[in-house]
């Protein structure tokens, strides 16, 4: 029985570390008190390059610190005309998901919030 046990943990993933996966059609996108909303203003692989960083993140370094929202990105990804995710993360690697009531600090490694500042320059110029 046991080792049924650890077969099953082993197949589907024993790691709470790990994010909601999500999928995403598009996404809407916001800085400070900004908003704008992604829908026909951005191709299908930069939707899914931030989808694929979202999916990397994980539980890991919680924090008491506090998110910036004056210097915050705010990320709404939508699927299927619902929202499957979002993601608010400052310029100090703050960041909170709607799948958690904590703070926590972004990995060194992953660059979500500078790629998250260039698509929403891009798609603030469509404006």
């Amino acid at each position: 029985m046991s080792i049924l046990l650890i077969v099953f943990l082993i197949v589907s993933g024993c790691n709470d570390n790990s994010v909601k996966q999500i999928k995403a059609d598009y996404f809407d996108i916001g800085f400070g008190q900004s908003l704008y909303e992604g829908y026909d203003k951005v191709d299908k692989e930069t939707v899914q390059s931030l989808v694929k960083a979202y999916n990397h993140i994980e539980y890991s370094g919680q924090t008491n610190q506090q998110v910036n929202y004056e210097k915050a990105i705010t990320i709404t990804f939508i699927y299927n005309d619902q929202t499957s995710g979002s993601l608010v993360i400052d310029d100090m690697g703050i960041y909170h998901l709607s799948d958690s009531a904590e703070n926590y600090q972004i990995e060194p490694n992953n660059h979500i919030y500078e790629q998250a500042i260039k698509i929403y320059n891009d798609v603030k110029k469509q404006y």
